[in-house]
């Protein structure tokens, strides 16, 4: 019979595709995988391809004011009850948490179990749920040196953060073209002040002589289409695009987020990168992640209150024309990837299953 895994994933896609890169290398070693989420439409769309897919209705305790608060406890403790039925029907020989909301409640009813259990971490500085799982998993993987650092314990092991293998294969299958070529993307919601500064930026670029391929949110797609029907074949937009390897493969230069995911897809493709950290995510863990790609040179950092249209054309004009420093933040990117997070991962839970206790 094989041994069946539970993927505690959920919510955005920094949380669901480590856990689908994961769960790949999983099935392929003859493991069955189940997953439990909160009930987003990206989990629907990804999850039931690969295994049982079930929903835990749970809110996050850190969103709202004190009566939302006291309203979020009682639904973790439902949900709590609840994640102990699924465990209990599944009886899985091994339960994985990749730090959503959900993770927490399923890895606590997997302690109660006696069931083994792990956690992922995707960023540099521990978010809530993870910080509040840790002293129920007996192993809690890491995707940076620097959180090492900050929790040192025999239990927590260095493996990257995971990227899909589909991504990497994307990447190596496009061919750069000689024209310098920008790709700009904010994840699946999109980035408005990266977006409106990249149509300024655009604006002035009287040479035409880049390529721009502009990866918006559904909700700037059409304000940023009117400019790309100005500027000419040179530009393309679109809402998102989950392939997103190709575009990589293509790009001389990213200019993006500071999120996990996207970090770990720069490092295993090796793509120069302006970063803009989103001011507004929780304990600034952007920030933190940055600082990393940028204390290594893999890149530049520009804080979203900075980033006026002069200052992005000048960064990018300057990366543009400096190809010898692409090529040195290539290389920096490329010794901050770890392309077998997935695969060391998997090797560390199933020598978790011979671990006693």
């Amino acid at each position: 019979m094989a041994p069946r895994v539970l993927i505690a994933a959920g919510g955005t896609g920094g949380h669901v595709f480590p856990a689908l890169a994961c769960a790949e290398e999983f099935k392929e070693r003859g493991w069955e995988v189940c997953f439990v989420g909160v009930g987003k439409r990206l989990e629907h769309e990804v999850f039931p391809k690969l295994g049982k897919y079930f929903v835990l209705k749970v809110n996050p305790l850190r969103q709202g004011g004190n009566l939302k608060k006291v309203w979020a406890f009682f639904r973790v403790l439902g949900s709590l009850k609840d994640a102990v039925s699924i465990i209990e029907a599944l009886k899985p020989q091994l339960v994985l948490g990749f730090g959503s909301y959900v993770s927490g409640p399923v890895i606590v009813a997997a302690w109660l179990k006696r069931v083994k259990r792990a956690i992922h971490e995707q960023n540099v500085l521990m978010g809530f749920s993870n910080r509040m799982s840790a002293p129920f998993a007996q192993r809690v993987f890491v995707s940076f040196e620097e959180t090492l650092r900050l929790f040192p314990s025999p239990k927590v092991i260095l493996t990257g953060n995971p990227v899909r293998k589909s991504i990497i294969e994307e990447a190596r299958g496009q061919k750069r073209g000689e024209r310098f070529t920008l790709f700009v993307l904010g994840g699946s919601q999109g980035a408005r002040p990266i977006n409106r500064a990249v149509v300024e930026v655009i604006n002035r670029w009287s040479e035409r002589d880049i390529e721009v391929i502009h990866q918006t949110g559904f909700e700037d797609l059409e304000f940023v289409k009117e400019v790309s029907r100005k500027f000419g074949l040179g530009y393309t937009a679109f809402a998102f695009d989950p392939a997103v390897g190709r575009h990589y493969g293509r790009a001389h230069l990213v200019l993006c987020r500071a999120g996990a995911l996207t970090l770990a897809e720069l490092g295993v493709v090796g793509r120069a990168s302006i970063l803009v950290p989103y001011p507004h995510a929780v304990d600034r863990h952007q920030l933190e992640n940055a600082k990393v790609f940028e204390r290594k040179g893999a890149s530049k950092v520009i804080m979203q209150g900075e980033l006026t249209p002069e200052r992005l054309f000048n960064t990018i004009k300057e990366l543009k024309e400096d190809k010898d420093q692409r090529a040195e933040m290539e290389k920096k990117a490329l010794s901050l990837g770890k392309p077998w997070a997935a695969k060391v991962l998997v090797d560390r839970c199933e020598e978790l299953l011979h671990v006693q206790g």
